[in-house]
Order: C-alpha cells, then structure tokens, then sequence
C-alpha cells in the first residue's frame, strides 16, 4: 500500500504558516506567510527515489510523505491505509473479472490540494 500511497497520494499539497522567519534555499521566509508544501510532487523527488514515475510494488525503502512526517504525521493514517487494504482484497475476492475499461476516460475532481476520481469505468 505505501507504494500506491507515494505513486499517487490523494492530499497533493499542505499548506502551513511559517512560525518565524527563516531562510531556506537562499530565500528568506517571513513570520506568517503561507508555504504549501506539495507532497505530490516530494514523493517523486527522483533525488529521493530511483525511477520515480514507475509504480513499483516492490520498491524498497518507501518511505513518502503521503501522510506527512514528525509532529505533523496523520494519525488516521495507518487506518486508512487498513481500511484501502481490506477494501481492495474484498473486491478482488468479490469480483476477480473486475478491469479498468477505458484508462483514458478515467475523470478526476479538478482540485489543486487533493487528487480524486469522479468517475471510474469499469467492467466485472
């Protein structure tokens, strides 16, 4: 599951209030200016992970920041990832002929911080 969640984390961007001014990457950040943070675009760092667009099930040392890190880690976190688990055994237990019909017309929420589907065409 952590693969998945690196590939394609559902919470593209945090946003956070710097708490005082600091400088980061020759830049000075004020107290009080919002900084997003894009998860999505860290978890395919290719500094980080080697071939970062591949979905690898396999991949070693997986460690994304899907649901954040340190202080900041989401605490349902573990959870959701159980509740994608047992979610995604149970169909394919249910309906083994269950494919994706058309990739192409995969429809996703036009949403800057979280990354949705709309619509899913499948076939069992």
């Amino acid at each position: 599951m952590d693969a998945v969640c690196r590939y394609d984390t559902v919470t593209q961007a945090i946003v956070r209030v710097v708490a005082e001014d600091i400088e980061i990457g020759g830049r000075t950040l004020r107290e009080g200016e919002l900084v997003y943070l894009f998860l999505g675009a860290s978890n395919r760092d290719p500094e980080r992970f080697e071939d970062p667009d591949r979905l690898d099930l396999s991949r070693p040392g997986n460690r994304h920041l899907s649901f954040g890190v340190g202080p900041h880690f989401c605490v349902g976190g573990p959870l959701a990832k159980l509740r994608a688990e047992v979610a995604i055994a149970t169909l394919v237990r249910r309906l083994p002929h269950l494919r994706l019909t058309d990739e192409a017309a995969l429809e996703w929420r036009h949403n800057p911080l979280q990354r949705r589907l709309s619509a899913l065409p499948i076939s069992y």
